[in-house]
């Protein structure tokens, strides 16, 4: 993508974030104006009792910790600091109380099931046919040369559709404590695989069977839980590795409320300063801008609350309607392990939706099938016996094996896939613009809908 040259070296619904009840009361982010993080200005703010955690020049941004309740006003006298604001945290949510079905190594090695292909899962992929995935590999575009990075919970190394494909020298962890793939992440797995599982005779097959899969641990696999701050120094940390796509699978669950007041969830709500929200926004912003300026694709998912984000004026759907962020709402199909030729393309029953918020729509799979036919079981084409509503999920990657899931989190890897595959097309040199008008020209049902934005992302062959 017209990039320097690359150095090797260097729920069930898909689980979102929400912010949580509490706040990391010592955490900070403290924004240097210009752009400028001098030795003098560090020390000014250790002076005041804070500890410096972190530094990201590229945007102007420092973490801070603090046990002083008053360091925001101590630090506003200078001149050199732009502002400070709290370092929110982030939690999983899974809003949907369907049970997860998952295949086992065991299992596999025990009675492996009869598919025509040789990825013996990949008859149960109805996504790659919603996206024309395999009309692009016959033409010979499976995403080489492109490197894609997944930041997510981290990512299971060793596993065999994952290890052909996984950067490890560049794949990295801003959750302290934990290395990406250790603990390995069972969401940031699902993800990395739908975009780039190897094809490779075994398992499951992603979008971009050849593309590199950079795994960027920006929440914890344990606690679900990731800062503000490490979010965006792995935006930043993937860009500057020359990452041609980032894939976010996160959220805020419900939006970020514009008066700064969130709902704890047992009837009470904690309100937080204005001004810590509207920094949050504008920060946002300033990373989401220097991943564009680098070259780099950002690709979010819009976000499970069933919201119409047209005639929600008081919440922000963030990362999803961030500046340069290409939003994802989440298509399924119903009763697919009845029919196979069923339409794929109608907007599942959980994603948020409105032409101001979303960009793109792609297979995030559903589970309403549980509603009108409870867990009655299905003679799908490949593992009968589950189930008829899992087969309207999303089967990926999990840690153990393989597993389904439903959510946007589900949708946004098939159009990160979808875009590597445009980018081997073009043989690495398209701009991040270009990508992102022949993203939106190429979809299916083209127009400016409220459930799909441009239409269903698709490879275009």
């Amino acid at each position: 993508m017209n990039k320097k040259l690359r150095i090797s070296a260097a729920a069930l619904i898909g689980v979102g974030l929400s912010l949580p009840s509490t706040l990391l009361a010592d955490s900070y982010i403290v924004m240097a104006k210009g752009n400028k993080i001098s030795p003098k200005l560090i020390q000014s703010i250790e002076d005041q009792g804070a500890t410096v955690t972190a530094q990201v020049p590229q945007i102007g941004m420092v973490t801070i910790e603090s046990d002083h309740a008053d360091i925001r006003e101590r630090l506003s006298a200078f001149n050199e600091i732009d502002s400070t604001f709290a370092d929110f945290t982030f939690e999983y949510v899974t809003p949907n109380k369907a049970q997860e079905f998952d295949v086992s190594f065991e299992e596999m090695a025990v009675s492996p099931p009869f598919t025509g292909d040789d990825d013996f899962f990949f008859d149960l992929q109805w996504g790659h046919t919603a996206v024309n995935a395999t009309a692009a590999w016959e033409a010979g575009y499976r995403g080489q040369g492109v490197r894609v990075a997944v930041l997510d919970s981290g990512i299971s190394s060793t596993h065999p559709d994952i290890t052909p494909n996984l950067n490890t020298e560049l794949s990295t962890s801003f959750v302290a404590g934990e290395a990406y793939d250790n603990p390995p992440g069972s969401h940031g797995t699902h993800v990395a695989g739908t975009i780039a599982a190897a094809d490779n005779a075994f398992g499951t097959i992603g979008v971009a069977p050849e593309a590199e899969i950079v795994a960027v641990k920006v929440l914890s696999a344990v606690s679900g839980s990731g800062s503000t701050s490490g979010i965006w120094q792995g935006m930043i940390y993937a860009a500057d590795n020359d990452a041609d796509v980032i894939n976010m699978s996160l959220g805020l669950r419900g939006g970020l409320p514009k008066n700064c007041t969130f709902d704890n969830g047992d009837g009470t709500s904690t309100h937080y300063p204005a001004k810590d929200c509207s920094e949050f926004v504008r920060t946002y912003n300033r990373v989401t801008d220097y991943v564009r300026k680098q070259g780099t694709l950002i690709v979010s998912s819009a976000g499970n609350d069933g919201r119409d984000m047209n005639h929600d004026a008081s919440t922000t759907a963030l990362p999803a309607e961030a500046n340069h962020v290409i939003s994802v709402s989440a298509t399924a199909p119903y009763l697919w392990g009845v029919n196979p030729y069923t339409n794929l393309d109608e907007l599942a029953s959980y994603s948020n939706y409105g032409q101001k918020g979303i960009d793109l729509g792609a297979p995030g799979g559903d589970y309403d099938v549980i509603f009108d036919f409870g867990f009655a079981t299905c003679n799908g084409p490949v593992l009968p016996g589950r189930p008829c509503y899992v087969y309207d999920m999303v089967l990926s990657t999990t840690p153990t094996g393989w597993g389904w899931n439903a959510g946007t989190s589900m949708a946004s890897p098939h159009v990160a896939g979808v875009a590597a595959l445009i980018i081997s097309e073009h043989g690495g040199d398209i701009s991040v613009e270009q990508l992102e008008r022949e993203l939106k020209a190429r979809a299916e049902g083209k127009g400016n809908s409220a459930e799909l934005g441009h239409g269903r992302a698709s490879s275009g062959f």
